[in-house]
Formats: structure tokens, sequence, C-alpha cells
């Protein structure tokens, strides 16, 4: 059996923006990281950070609603910072990796369930999340479940 392959196209079409084509979607991307306080489109990063998050707080979802575990509220918060931001900015002098070298995040939860229930579905969302699983054995991860019961 072949695997399934996941496939995006990706298009340079204007000044400081990609276009993200994903089967019948398609997405801007600005600047692969940003630190000004506003940008027309998120940044690679944040794009990145994001989709970590929805994987996430979507995994959690989709197993509580299988569990017949209602959620009155779910919210993820989500922060990363880099090795050395100023590598990739291309400053003289600068050494290392911009890469990623921490991601922290929280996943709020507000149910009517035991807070033991709620922390085997964070297990259990943690298990089978493909994007923490990848993540996990390349950089630090401190996320938890923040249940308000």
């Amino acid at each position: 059996m072949n695997p399934f392959l996941w496939t995006v196209r990706v298009r340079a079409e204007a000044a400081r923006t990609v276009t993200v084509h994903a089967r019948n979607h398609a997405f801007p991307i600005g600047d692969p990281l940003s630190f000004r306080p506003t940008d027309e489109h998120p940044s690679a990063l944040e794009m990145m950070l994001g989709a970590l998050a929805a994987d996430l707080t979507a995994t959690f979802r989709t197993l509580a609603h299988k569990q017949r575990l209602p959620l009155d509220a779910l919210e993820f918060s989500a922060s990363c910072c880099l090795h050395n931001p100023l590598v990739a900015l291309d400053v003289v002098g600068e050494e290392g990796h911009p890469g990623i070298a921490r991601i922290e995040g929280t996943l709020y939860v507000s149910a009517d369930a035991e807070a033991e229930a709620l922390e085997a579905l964070w297990q259990e969302t943690l298990r089978r999340s493909p994007l923490y699983n990848t993540l996990s054995g390349a950089l630090e991860l401190q996320l938890r479940l923040s249940p308000t019961l």
C-alpha cells in the first residue's frame, strides 16, 4: 500500500507575500518571520505555531465528542522563541541558527467533567497529533492542559 501524500503548492505572486494552495484552498502568508506589531498577513512562523495549536485543539474537541463529553469552551494560547532570530535577518557577526528553540502552550478547557477525564483526553490528544509527535523530537515543547471546572 502506498502512503497517502498531502501536498501544497506555494507561489510568490506579490511582494512580501506567498500564496499557499492546498486542495481547494488558497491562503496568503507574509514574511518568514516579522518583528512588526502589525502586518497584512501572518508570518510563516505564526502559521506554523497556529497549525500546531489548531491540531491540538481540534483533536481534543474530536476526542471529547467521540466520548460524549460536552465542552463549554476551548481555547489554545501558544508562543515560541527562536535560538537566534538575528541569523534569519542576516545580521553580520551573528552565529548559530534561527530554528525554534521552544514552544509553550496551554489548552484552556471549560467542561462539566472530572479533571482526570480531561487529562486522559489531553494525553490521547498528544499521542494522536502528527505535529506534536514530529516536533517533540526536534525541540522543547512545554504544553499543558488548564481545565476550568
